[in-house]
């Protein structure tokens, strides 16, 4: 390359070099790279430098924007630098690689930078710009070199996503994008989502429902709306041509598949079930209250309503989380969780006394296993005698065979529309227990992201609420009440009355 020519590629930002860049098209033509709304986004966001996670619909070119950028940091680089595309399977990586090779074959012949190295796994210019093709299975080349960015694309169907993910974060000291359609509910995309949801990383977010891109519209329009159609149009402003589109996809896809691949919303990208304990069907009709990893209270203490607490105990001390959630025999509903991953099971008994207290001398459910034990003997220590008591006068354990009890009782509890309201954390752990091939239900692993503490502790309380009852005067109506105090009166006064 002559020097005028490479001082004219000096002067181009990043956006109008990307902007300069030639795609192969549908039919197999070369045109120029024209940025979509959804592109244009995405853009902007990788300019920030900040982690970038993105949940997308199917085909709006999401991977391409990616790897158009990383080509155009590489090729205007005057200095040595490594970019990385990452992924279980080396074939998916290799695949990304060959775009960034179409984007320099489709530049003008003046404007060719020399090549270093040209192969199935890496792209280097002289200039010592390099973006290399990776998957975890090569870990002695991944230890070999340190990236300043990497694109991980379709992360939600990496066979080992921890494995990936933690490759992927050793060898990179700069911006990681994670980039994919749905896959299941609780995939190891959808985990990102949630501890972006819960402020546990600074992630920056971007999702695309399928109606946000321009070329998902027919010419003809779609007549007769159902209920679901009609939402879409007062909800987010969709037309009967894009609503024609889709119906023709669903009528291809299947409705299941069309969701998972061309979602609406986040949570329709995550209502395939697979094999999660708790269906989509099952929570669609309870109300989400949106709260963070401490303590939140939806009701406060009624005078003549009755409570359950549910404790599911961890370690704390900056070790998994121990959860409390109270609730109410009156309405069903949660009143109050509290949550921590800061306190010792010794020191938990200080809240859950304090809380049993203030709930009108609640009943406690603590869960006699590991940590557990500690908690309970410290309430007992400090003379709490509101302990949950199973028929055989001891404390609660869960075992392969109670476990499956307390948790079909929750179940049905949610099913049948009792339960009717829960925090967002305590749902989305619910959603992530699971079943084997023989049904029967298993948390994760509490080192991994889908420990269900929270899930636990509601379990234990709405448990322990069956041996809750209400006082006597929480089923009459108030007129009831007066009269039937107004009789005791006069009874005790005829009762005692001198002549």
């Amino acid at each position: 390359m002559k020097k005028e020519h490479l001082q004219m590629l000096k002067q181009l930002s990043i956006r109008e070099f990307i902007e300069r860049l030639s795609i192969v098209n549908k039919d197999g033509q070369l045109q120029t790279l024209s940025l979509n709304e959804e592109q244009e986004r995405i853009l902007d966001a990788l300019e920030t430098g900040d982690d970038l996670l993105i949940l997308k619909c199917r085909q709006i070119g999401s991977t391409t924007i990616n790897i158009a950028y990383l080509f155009a940091l590489a090729y205007l680089s005057e200095e040595p630098v490594t970019y990385a595309i990452f992924s279980y399977k080396l074939s998916s990586s290799k695949h990304i690689l060959k775009m960034a090779k179409a984007f320099y074959n489709g530049l003008p012949k003046i404007l060719q930078r020399d090549i270093e190295v040209d192969n199935s796994t890496e792209l280097s210019f002289k200039n010592g710009g390099r973006i290399l093709a990776v998957a975890t299975t090569q870990m002695g080349g991944i230890r070999s070199f340190t990236a300043s960015k990497v694109l991980i694309s379709e992360y939600a169907f990496a066979e080992n996503p921890d494995e990936l993910k933690a490759s992927a974060f050793s060898a990179c000291k700069g911006q990681i994008v994670l980039e994919s359609t749905a896959n299941y509910y609780n995939d190891c995309l959808h985990q990102e989502i949630r501890k972006w949801e819960t402020k546990e990383t600074k992630w920056k977010y971007l999702f695309f429902p399928w109606f946000s891109h321009s070329e998902y519209t027919e010419e003809t329009e779609a007549e007769e709306l159902d209920d679901y159609e009609n939402s879409l149009v007062e909800n987010y402003g969709v037309t009967c041509n894009q609503l024609q589109w889709r119906r023709m996809k669903v009528s291809q896809l299947g409705n299941t598949q069309f969701l998972r691949e061309f979602p609406a919303t986040q949570e329709e990208a995550y209502r395939v079930a697979g094999n999660t304990y708790f269906s989509y069907q099952d929570v669609q009709n309870v109300d989400v209250h949106i709260c963070d990893r401490e303590f939140i209270t939806f009701q406060q203490v009624v005078r003549d309503d009755t409570y359950a607490i549910g404790v599911d105990v961890g370690g704390g001390v900056g070790k998994d989380y121990s959860v409390i959630i109270v609730m109410s025999k009156k309405t069903m509903q949660p009143v109050l969780v509290w949550r921590s991953n800061e306190v010792s099971p010794v020191q938990l008994a200080d809240y859950i006394y304090e809380f049993s207290e203030q709930y009108n001398s609640a009943l406690i459910l603590v869960e006699a296993n590991n940590y557990g034990l500690a908690t309970i003997s410290e309430l007992v220590h400090q003379g709490c005698h509101r302990l949950y008591k199973d028929a055989d006068g001891k404390d609660f354990i869960t075992t392969m065979k109670s476990k499956p009890i307390i948790f079909e009782h929750l179940k049905k509890q949610i099913q049948n529309g009792v339960i009717r309201m829960l925090d967002n954390i305590t749902l989305a752990e619910l959603r992530t227990i699971q079943t084997d091939e023989r049904g029967r239900i298993k948390f994760l692993d509490s080192t991994k992201e889908g420990h269900s503490d929270s899930a636990m502790a509601l379990a234990l309380a709405t448990w322990c609420l069956e041996s809750v009852r209400l006082k006597e005067s929480a089923y009459l109506p108030s007129w009831i009440i007066a009269n039937k105090a107004k009789r005791i009166n006069e009874k005790t006064q005829q009762q005692y009355r001198r002549y």
